[in-house]
């Protein structure tokens, strides 16, 4: 029987297949898929070589084991190469678990394509050694087959160690120093890599993050950033709107803080006071003493909001306190989490608006006509009790049907010192 030759070429075939699926992977990746359409032959090649890789990387060592069943070194050899090959299908195989039949890749699975990657390389020189040691490596042709493979193990390992910054594992890294050079001490974490379907052609990168506050609690939220490949992405803070909030500033360090807010990845921080206003259950407060104060359910939980009066102004005004509050060691969320909501409410930075009110519970308790509504309000508001709410502005808005037209009416109702006035009513003619 003639003895079983050894194909560094057959060794190398799944780090070839990977090196092909890696640079095709890239171009569907930046363009929605779309151009899996284009590279249809490269990319099922790549899948093909991959299979036909991991076929021979188990068929290959056990033909040999079977022709040279007196070398114990090809024995040994050998069978730390079908184990190899055995962890490295599981790790292929990983992604069936999370429900993806497409096979791993650089950006979502680094670390575990990385490790296939080195163990298919150790079955490839582990099939060269042998080679050597059974002098089959004297012809011209397995020469230059070491060399491909040595070619493509080299190219393999080199696209995954440039691209490991662009991976789930290289951005959680880069994002982990970020996050602390701005004061946030919680865990950050990249949690999923998707295309952003616009003409700039980027990506739209999750992050996970959670803190452990002084108080004990966890604040838990999911941050969305854009990273653009060509152009320009407009983030929720323009230039124009970064130059008003600037003008509101009054220091380096507000300032200064205000730069690094600036980066799409904490503009989060300025909405972490939303945060505070459901941890306080104060819309909940407010409808609870306004439909005590009238005798029914005037309002429900859900139809209220809490607004910046001036969205600018207000977002100067979170820095200027997250400053003072880090200059006291109040560091929970880098020092905007433990923001005064009622002193913004009573200073009238933010008001209070309702935007559905049960009218038609008052008509049937109170049986009055459609355009008699604004009317029937403001009588309710003028009556509440001194004291009923704090200190404010409260906007009611509400529908009315007049001459078969739908006007939008706002309701202004201002509190100081715990009695209420009303201001001029606001219109909106609906078609």
């Amino acid at each position: 029987m003639k003895p079983y030759k050894i194909s560094l070429i057959r060794l190398c075939l799944v780090l070839l297949g990977y090196l092909l699926y890696n640079l095709v992977f890239f171009a569907p990746f930046y363009s929605s898929g779309y151009a899996i359409v284009i590279l249809p032959p490269v990319f099922f090649l790549a899948i093909a070589l991959i299979l036909l890789g991991n076929f021979f990387a188990f068929r290959d060592p056990l033909k040999l084991k079977s022709s040279f069943k007196d070398n114990q070194l090809v024995q040994k050899t050998s069978n730390i190469q079908v184990i190899l090959a055995t962890i490295g299908v599981c790790l292929q195989l990983s992604n069936i678990v999370y429900l993806s039949l497409w096979s791993i890749n650089y950006i979502y699975n680094y670390l575990m394509l990385f490790t296939v990657s080195l163990l298919y390389s150790i079955i490839f020189f582990i099939g060269n050694f042998q080679k050597t040691k059974l002098n089959q490596d004297n012809k011209s042709s397995n020469k230059s087959s070491f060399v491909f493979g040595t070619i493509v193990f080299l190219l393999c390992n080199l696209l995954l160690v440039n691209n490991s910054k662009v991976s789930l594992w290289g951005s959680t890294v880069q994002y982990v120093q970020d996050f602390k050079d701005f004061g946030l001490k919680g865990k950050v974490e990249v949690y999923k890599k998707e295309h952003l379907n616009e003409p700039y052609n980027g990506t739209l990168t999750t992050l996970f993050y959670k803190e452990t506050l002084s108080n004990g609690e966890n604040f838990i939220d999911y941050i969305y950033v854009s990273d653009v490949h060509n152009g320009t992405h407009v983030t929720t803070l323009d230039e124009k709107a970064k130059e008003e909030i600037r003008s509101y500033l009054e220091n380096d360090a507000e300032r200064e803080l205000f730069d690094k807010v600036t980066l799409e990845q904490f503009e989060f921080v300025l909405k972490v006071y939303e945060e505070r206003i459901r941890d306080l259950k104060l819309k909940d407060d407010i409808v609870t003493k306004l439909n005590e104060a009238v005798g029914f359910k005037l309002l429900e939980n859900n139809s209220v909001e809490i607004t910046p009066a001036d969205k600018r102004k207000f977002d100067s005004i979170l820095i200027k306190e997250a400053v003072k509050n880090r200059e006291n060691r109040d560091t929970d969320i880098a020092g905007f989490y433990n923001i005064d909501i009622n002193k913004h409410i009573n200073n009238k930075s933010l008001i209070i608006s309702f935007k559905y009110l049960n009218f038609s519970i008052i008509e049937d308790r109170q049986n009055y006509k459609n355009d008699n509504r604004v009317d029937y309000l403001k009588d309710k508001l003028t009556s509440l009790p001194v004291g009923t709410l704090s200190d404010g502005i409260y906007k009611f808005t509400f529908s009315t049907l007049s001459d078969g037209k739908y006007t939008d009416v706002t309701i202004t109702m201002v509190v100081e010192n715990g009695k209420s006035y009303l201001e001029k009513d606001s219109l909106k003619q609906l078609n």
